[in-house]
């Protein structure tokens, strides 16, 4: 085994092992953010992913476990003319079967007022208008951020570390969680999903996001 495999292994070593209990956390002051589970990315299109299809049913019963709490939907929605399509292939345009949320999320769209459909242009949600509004009317009361849904190391990190150093500059302890069996990548040449996985869920961990197995 060369050097590089086993820095692979501790870095998949390090990152596992902690499972969280979903009452251990106030439902009143925790926000579900799920992120891009739309068509484009799960069903069809140049960007979707076998892979992403495999945590449909961990993120189906994490949403049902944290009824009561408010959610986030990052909805992946570019114009042709988005700048973001100089770097990726023509995905979830606007308007299009591809941006819209899975199927198996939508019932719930229906029923809870706490949801907010967030719309984003870019991999970082953060940066959506919607999100900084929805941060100022919320950040006060939410005191715990789960995490989960695509690309792991891409949109689901960029949102993440960009989350958790907005509150460290702030000094805030706020909780930020991201469930591995609730995120996934995709596999495209040279692009491992396996490698980035581990790659992205450890550099999360060292940036003080709390990774888990799962959330029971």
């Amino acid at each position: 085994m060369s050097k590089f495999e086993e820095k692979i292994l501790q870095m998949e070593k390090e990152i596992k092992g902690n499972t969280l209990k979903i009452n251990d956390l106030d439902k009143n002051k925790t926000a579900l953010v799920v992120v891009d589970m739309v068509k484009g990315f799960v069903h069809k299109g140049a960007l979707s992913s076998p892979r992403v299809q495999g945590i449909i049913k961990e993120i189906v019963e994490l949403n049902y476990k944290t009824l009561g709490s408010k959610k986030i939907f990052f909805l992946d929605e570019h114009t042709s003319g988005s700048t973001e399509l100089k770097s990726y292939e023509k995905h979830c345009l606007k308007d299009t079967e591809e941006a819209e949320l899975i199927d198996e999320l939508k019932e719930e769209k229906e029923v809870n007022s706490n949801i907010a459909m967030i719309p984003k242009n870019s991999v970082n949600g953060f940066h959506a208008p919607g999100f900084k509004l929805w941060l100022e009317e919320n950040e006060a009361e939410v005191e715990n951020y789960i995490i989960c849904g695509c690309e792991v190391d891409i949109c689901v990190s960029n949102f993440a570390n960009t989350l958790k150093t907005y509150f460290n500059q702030k000094d805030s302890n706020k909780r930020v969680i991201v469930p591995s069996n609730a995120v996934e990548t995709f596999d495209f040449g040279t692009h491992d999903g396996d490698l980035m996985k581990i790659i992205s869920l450890w550099e999360m961990k060292s940036n003080g996001i709390e990774i888990v197995d799962k959330i029971i």
